[in-house]
């Protein structure tokens, strides 16, 4: 015991002294202990004190960002528990050194060589540069710290250095020092905490924002875990014994809209090496890129379409200078900093998307001149389902110019079959789309989806999730004829004297591909009138709420020569969107709206730029208009002629029983509509065969269980309604599977005797529906209602096509079935009375039950994974990616399709 103590004693003598040698590898320890001498412990450590940020004017106070909450407690209020944590994360052997670790300090000097940081500092360094040194990055700044650990040592005990440690660091959230961060974390005082609490404190020392719950929850509770084990390694806690705790949600810093913007300030610094503790401890004095006048603007836009508008809708604007990429307006709620940020999460772009395609488009030499097929539905080899205009809107010969200003889909889709999705996913990069979210490609379909990580076509009509912010980089890029620049809210910050705002851009389109859109985009403007008073160009979009007529998410984005603005609203989690008088909210009303009054506002006074004149690029003899094999006349079902059935797995014609019946199959549900026909059924005590899509059951689990209870069957109809198609043999063995898993979750040991290949595809995927214990299902009467031609032409087609035994394919999902129910609410009772009777199919494959489990939904390219989806009535939450709702009993959810 006498040695060990002897060894140590040596230790601390010896460790300071080698360690300054790290930097004076030349010098002798004699040297090294007069620069030690030299630098004494100042009487009192500065103040923590409030910074400024400034609209770009750099007069105009925008938010003061500051830690005032702070009073110092003696180590004796604190826990165990959180001084073990504390020493867990940042110094374990704490009161083993003499203020310095030699080997910390080696790393830390190699990487500040080669011009990169490192930490490992002991907690006695981290002290003496929290209480008495800047943060600058450099070997003298270091050597002054060291010399301060050592002195410090030699003036004060270890308990002592712990506790002006733990009252002196910024834990976020406002807190300076142990007491303010214990209330504002845990509303409790320091000694009552346990260790799970502390771990959470502890783990924001090294990052106060990014390893705040509020702020990154995966990132705090992978800071957390780390600890607990570090902790456990040491003896101090069993890691089998703690769990995570509930940590309140953050008081925003700065309130209302402001407090967003204080936010991605600090993640801005953040990124340019100006820590939290910095911005909320050292005074710094940071001029934004925000105008004044246009936030003022942005608010009391958005105000006023939300006024009196029913709870729970939410917008967002960003509004970005096309010259410089800076940011003069920021809207992303209204509750304050840490709260939700609807201007940085993930929603469909719908037809705001469709300018992206148009540029890429003239980039192929394909002018905006050029006519294509935009008829409505179309099927595209490439798709599986009808693609449709969004009303049934028809231009079989329509130039890219009036599809746009139509928001047609069918042409804008054509064109990116023409030139290849992933080279239009390539161009929304470049102008502005990030290549990732989260870590994840974005733009491309994820697990579980028809093409795990490619692009599909689906892109050209707003499928893939961006963010707010981001859309209004891609239009502002158009504004700057162009040219983009990167997206910024800081124009200067008097700690780095070098910055330099990142006001110089990148040439990603051709001038004259700019130009063209811009043509076309302002004949969208004038077309919808919504002017802002000058020269501009605009997009709407509108993405469809499921598989329903209501719509989810609301676009317009647009932009003059000064301003390129996108504005979304929208709920936290997918659901209708309905204005105050009941009526659905579209990109041309409340957002446009919005945008309108925004732009004239933000720009008032300001000098009036005109737009460039159309450089007419491209040719337009290379569209597709009347010359597509894709017609409205050509029925999905029609592929049946693609893949023979395999013998021996012929698809089931006929019905179970022998005379004069028939058996009522419906595809492509349950839907909205379900109810209706399971109404209608009863009322005649009918039994039916409904082939279910496994996503439709996510979003209608209740509606399933009602199918089964009321002694129908199911038949497996593939995972997703927008994937149908021609699949191989291995993949159309997953698919029907998950189908499978989807249908045991909504109905627990739910029996589903067949299986109905998508499209008529009886081939591969028939023979594996049928390995899996499903017989394969077919039709013999098909009324053809995937299109709209009325209830009565409905009823008449299967009436003609009757025969004894005959299996009839209607539809149930997929798109509007109104019609079909009142085809069927004439038709059943007019059978009926003709003697008809009904039956079920055949069976001819022993029917397996799939077990019951869970069904794993695929995260957002949000998500995040995407992390959780907002509530309705946001709590403070980071900026995250927002995946489509998960499903619910209650309230149907799912990725929708959209609309316009």
């Amino acid at each position: 015991m006498r040695d060990s103590s002897k060894k140590i004693r040596r230790r601390r003598l010896l460790a300071p002294a080698a360690a300054v040698l790290v930097f004076w590898s030349a010098g002798a320890a004699a040297a090294a202990e007069a620069y030690i001498e030299s630098v004494p412990v100042p009487v009192a450590s500065p103040q923590p004190q409030a910074s400024v940020l400034y609209y770009r004017d750099g007069t105009t106070v925008l938010a003061r960002l500051g830690a005032t909450d702070h009073s110092d407690v003696p180590l004796t209020a604190v826990s165990p528990d959180l001084r073990h944590a504390v020493l867990a994360a940042e110094d374990r052997d704490f009161y083993g050194h003499a203020g310095v670790s030699a080997r910390g300090v080696l790393r830390a000097a190699v990487a500040d060589v080669r011009g990169g940081r490192q930490g490992a500092s002991t907690i006695t360094q981290q002290y003496a540069r929290t209480a008495f040194l800047s943060q600058e990055v450099s070997v003298d700044r270091k050597a002054r710290e060291l010399a301060l650990a050592v002195n410090l040592e030699r003036q004060l005990g270890k308990d002592q250095i712990l506790e002006r440690y733990l009252n002196s660091i910024y834990f976020g959230r406002g807190a300076y020092g142990i007491a303010a961060a214990a209330y504002a974390y845990f509303r409790t005082t320091p000694d009552r905490l346990d260790f799970a609490q502390s771990a959470v404190l502890a783990s924001v020392i090294k990052d106060p924002w990014g390893f705040d719950p509020d702020h990154d929850a995966t990132a705090a509770r992978q800071r957390w875990d780390w600890i607990v084990a570090a902790a456990d390694a040491q003896g101090w806690v069993s890691a089998a014994a703690v769990r995570y705790p509930t940590v309140p949600t953050a008081e925003p810093a700065v309130a209302g809209p402001a407090g967003l913007i204080a936010d991605q300030v600090e993640q801005e610094l953040a990124r340019s090496g100006i820590t939290s503790a910095q911005l909320h401890t050292e005074g710094l004095t940071v001029v934004t890129t925000l105008d004044a006048a246009a936030e003022q603007a942005a608010v009391a836009s958005v105000a006023n379409a939300l006024a009196g508008q029913p709870k729970g809708l939410e917008a967002a604007l960003v509004a970005v200078d096309p010259e410089t990429g800076g940011v003069r307006a920021y809207y992303g709620g209204a509750l304050g900093s840490g709260y939700f940020d609807y201007a940085g999460t993930l929603h469909p772009a719908a037809s705001t998307f469709k300018p992206i395609v148009l540029a890429a488009a003239l980039a192929r030499n394909i002018s905006y001149l050029s006519r294509w097929d935009g008829s409505s539905p179309r099927l595209f080899p490439s798709r599986g389902v009808p693609l449709r205009n969004h009303d049934g809107l028809q231009c079989p010969d329509c130039t890219l110019k009036k599809a746009m200003v139509d928001s047609l889909n069918t042409p804008f889709y054509a064109v990116t079959d023409q030139i290849g999705a992933g080279y239009v996913r390539d161009t929304a990069i470049r102008m502005g789309i990030p290549a990732t979210y989260d870590g994840h490609a974005s733009m491309v379909d994820l697990p579980g989806e028809a093409t795990p990580g490619k692009t599909r076509a689906d892109i050209a009509i707003g499928r893939y999730p961006v963010t707010t912010g981001d859309l209004a980089t891609v239009y502002a890029t158009l504004a700057a004829g162009g040219v983009r620049h990167t997206r910024h809210f800081v124009q200067s910050v008097n700690a780095l004297p070098d910055y330099d705002e990142p006001v110089d851009g990148e040439r990603t389109l051709d001038a004259a591909v700019a130009a063209d859109v811009s043509t076309v985009l302002q004949a969208v403007v004038t077309g919808h009138g919504i002017s802002p008073g000058r020269p501009a160009a605009a997009k709407t979009g509108t993405q469809q709420y499921l598989e329903t007529r209501q719509n989810q998410d609301a676009w317009t984005a647009g932009y003059t020569p000064d301003l390129a603005t996108a504005v979304w609203m929208g709920r936290a989690t997918p659901a209708p969107i309905k204005d105050k008088h009941g009526t659905a909210i579209s990109g041309e009303t409340l957002p446009s709206e919005i945008w309108q009054q925004f732009t004239h506002r933000a720009l008032l006074g300001s000098p009036t730029g005109a737009l460039p004149a159309a450089a007419h690029l491209g040719r337009t003899d290379v569209g597709d208009a009347g010359r597509s094999t894709s017609t409205t006349a050509e029925s999905p079902d029609s592929v049946d002629t693609i893949h023979a059935a395999a013998s021996g797995y012929e698809p089931v014609v006929q019905t179970e029983h022998t005379g004069k019946r028939l058996a009522l199959t419906f595809d492509d549900g349950p839907s909205e509509y379900t109810p209706a026909v399971l109404d209608l059924l009863a009322k005649y005590q009918i039994k039916a065969t409904f082939c279910v899509v496994g996503e439709n059951v996510g979003w209608y689990p209740a509606t399933v269980r009602r199918i089964v209870a009321e002694g129908h069957r199911l038949c497996n109809h593939s995972m997703r309604h927008d994937d149908l198609g021609i699949l191989s043999a291995a993949a159309s063995k997953q698919d029907i599977a998950a189908t499978d898993a989807a249908i045991s979750v909504a109905a627990p040991g739910a029996e589903v005797p067949y299986y109905r290949a998508p499209y008529g595809d009886f081939g591969p995927s028939a023979k594996s529906g049928a390995e899996l214990g499903h017989t394969p299902l077919g039709w013999v009467v098909d009324p053809d209602d995937w299109t709209t031609p009325g209830a009565s032409v409905i009823a008449s087609r299967i009436e003609k096509q009757l025969t004894p035994r005959a299996v009839v394919l209607v539809h149930d999902g997929g798109g509007d079935r109104q019609q079909t129910v009142d085809a069927l609410t004439t038709l059943i009772p007019s059978l009926l009375a003709d003697g008809w009777t009904f039956d079920q199919p055949q069976r001819t494959i022993a029917p397996t039950v799939a077990p019951a489990t869970t069904v794993t939904t695929a995260p957002a390219p949000s998500s995040p994974a995407p992390s959780s989806p907002a509530p309705s009535s946001p709590s403070p939450s980071s900026p995250s990616a927002a995946a489509p709702g998960s499903p619910s009993a209650t309230e149907p959810e799912g990725p929708p399709s959209p609309s316009e």
